[in-house]
């Protein structure tokens, strides 16, 4: 069978730069300049869910920032497997830091991410456990060098003296990093610059690993260099947790300053409210392998009566002595009795089996074991980190609304916890949270007359005084029309709009005709592509972007298949449905 029926594509992307055709970029950016002045920069990374995959690892290669010019960021080691290696779900709803740089004072607009373009770098894994082989995937370089550029927006200023945070976004919940067409699989990867969230203490970094390098003789910090060659400093104070992991015991700081030099660590923390990082729990042992193994850290893959599944990442050194590491995932049971005590975000939830009625598929924990050398593991402790729902948004009242799939939905409460309060936005435009449920009510009803499912992620917090979970954030995804839409006329550029000819998703049968605008302008601009298949020489041609001055050309009726994803829009009082992103599909027999 041909490659292209069994293999899948990655084409590294940026989703900045596929809708850049409106942006537009100053040639006054000051940055790296000849003054000598330095400052700090903290390169994190995250990513967006999926339920697809269990793993997309990918390698790094470099990070520069644009300013007067290219300033490398970060560089991976060549010599050490680790170095660069992400698996891309593990960093679902959490941080990591790459780098922490030390780079010329200024201003910078631009990022440029290197990726190994080799398939045989990358592992793929279906969340059903089934391993693509790399002679299966084809790598789309549109630079030849795997390079993406990300268009940093606002752009980042480094000052003197201080620490600024630039947080890049593996978009895996985009509507093009995975695209699919009759077993065909196109992933794109999307990069974005991403806004740090309102509150810097609720950003839940996954767990650091790394060298203990050194320890303050004042007890007031530690720094630890990273499988990636990142040299972070963790502050601590009188809350801090040490763990002694080669003694299975409580530790201290003082244990963990004798290892500096020696031995490795194992940090699970937060940042402060001026961007410095503290550390609330600390493993630490003379050799880094002994860490992962003491207490799993990642999202739960399944729930039983009495047990969950958790995804962990292990890594350890090629070598005794060795400073060279390698690194793997992989999935491990956790049991659950009577005297498990589990908490969000440290706050008391309940004991025992009971609370496992209140963990979902996606969650990310953290977990100690009562006795770590037992089998199996029974958990002491499940501290839930971030806590997520996927579904249908089916209906909405000022009070509540209804979320879900087909076969079974619930009721999902707006949260009135202090500083925790319910807002929502549409995909892509978190600037535009809102509070104001009266409008959010009226989105679902235009979704409703338009007969579109309306999905939506909601992000979760624990009502401990009514001992439920409540929404914080409900964001709302792009809306897919159904497979069988055409365009009936054709994009005209005077318009901005063209017309289709779509079926009630609810029925599938009813036609529907829309109107759909197209942004070439503004926060969200419309992202459109082209997939040819040529019958006679069995190849697949696929462009992204397609820039407007195209539109008019390749959206017109003679398409034959199109993937159109929207959302509605509101002004004055009059709404519109405008266009995320629009494949067009071409089949010449």
């Amino acid at each position: 069978m041909n490659r292209l029926f069994t293999g899948i594509t990655l084409g590294f992307l940026a989703l900045a730069a596929a809708a850049g055709f409106g942006l537009v970029t100053s040639c006054n950016i000051a940055g790296g300049g000849g003054s000598g002045a330095m400052g700090g920069l903290n390169l994190l990374l995250t990513d967006g869910p999926t339920d697809e995959w269990s793993q997309i690892v990918v390698v790094i290669k470099s990070v520069s920032l644009r300013g007067d010019g290219w300033t490398e960021v970060w560089k991976a080691d060549t010599a050490d497997p680790a170095a660069g290696k992400v698996n891309l779900v593990d960093l679902s709803t959490v941080v990591s830091i790459l780098q922490k740089a030390t780079i010329p004072v200024g201003t910078y607009d631009r990022l440029r991410l290197v990726i190994d373009t080799d398939p045989a770098s990358m592992t793929l894994v279906t969340d059903d456990g089934a391993t693509i082989d790399p002679a299966d995937v084809t790598v789309v370089d549109p630079s030849g060098r795997g390079e993406i550029t990300v268009e940093l927006d606002p752009w980042v200023t480094v000052e003197e003296g201080k620490d600024t945070n630039l947080l890049v976004d593996f978009d895996l919940a985009h509507p093009l990093s995975i695209v699919n067409l009759d077993g065909k699989v196109t992933i794109s990867l999307k990069v974005r610059h991403k806004l740090l969230p309102r509150r810097l203490a609720s950003i839940q970094f996954a767990r650091t690993i790394g060298d203990i390098t050194a320890a303050a003789t004042d007890l007031t910090a530690f720094t630890v260099k990273t499988p990636q060659g990142a040299e972070i400093t963790f502050g601590v104070n009188a809350d801090t947790i040490y763990v002694d992991a080669d003694a299975n015991a409580a530790g201290t700081f003082e244990g963990l300053r004798a290892l500096a030099g020696t031995g490795a660590a194992l940090v699970a923390s937060n940042m402060n409210a001026d961007g410095s990082l503290y550390a609330r729990r600390v493993w630490y042992a003379a050799e880094m392998a002994t860490l992962p193994q003491f207490t799993p850290e990642g999202l739960v893959r399944r729930v039983g009566d009495n047990w969950f599944t958790v995804m962990k990442k292990r890594t350890e050194a090629l070598s005794a002595g060795s400073r060279y590491h390698r690194c793997d995932w992989s999935s491990e049971t956790v049991f659950v009795d009577a005297n498990t005590v589990w908490t969000f975000h440290d706050q008391p939830m309940g004991t025992g089996t009971s609370v496992l009625a209140h963990i979902a598929r996606g969650f990310r924990v953290e977990v100690t074991f009562a006795d770590p050398e037992a089998s199996p593991k029974v958990a002491a402790t499940v501290n839930v980190r971030t806590a997520h729902a996927e579904g249908l948004v089916t209906s909405a009242t000022a009070d509540n609304f209804t979320f879900g799939w087909w076969d079974r939905t619930r009721t999902m409460v707006y949260s009135a916890v202090a500083d925790h309060t319910f807002g929502w936005w549409f995909y892509g435009l978190p600037s535009g949270r809102s509070t104001a449920v009266a409008d959010f009510i009226e989105a679902v009803d235009q979704a409703r007359a338009a007969r579109l499912w309306l999905f939506a992620c909601a992000n979760l917090y624990w009502d401990a005084a009514g001992t439920r979970w409540v929404v914080e954030d409900l964001v709302l995804a792009p809306l897919r029309l159904h497979d069988f839409t055409r365009i009936t006329t054709g994009y005209t550029a005077a318009s901005g709009t063209m017309v289709v000819s779509t079926y009630d998703c609810w029925d599938r049968t009813t036609p529907v005709d829309m109107t759909v605008a197209l942004d070439t302008t503004g926060d969200l601009q419309t992202v459109v592509g082209s997939f040819v298949w040529n019958g006679q020489t069995n190849l697949a041609t696929f462009t992204l972007p397609v820039l407007p001055a195209d539109w008019e050309a390749l959206l017109t009726p003679a398409v034959q298949r199109v993937k159109i994803w929207v959302r509605p829009v509101k002004a004055d009082t009059a709404w519109s449905w405008h266009a995320y992103s629009v494949i067009a599909y071409t089949f010449v027999r």
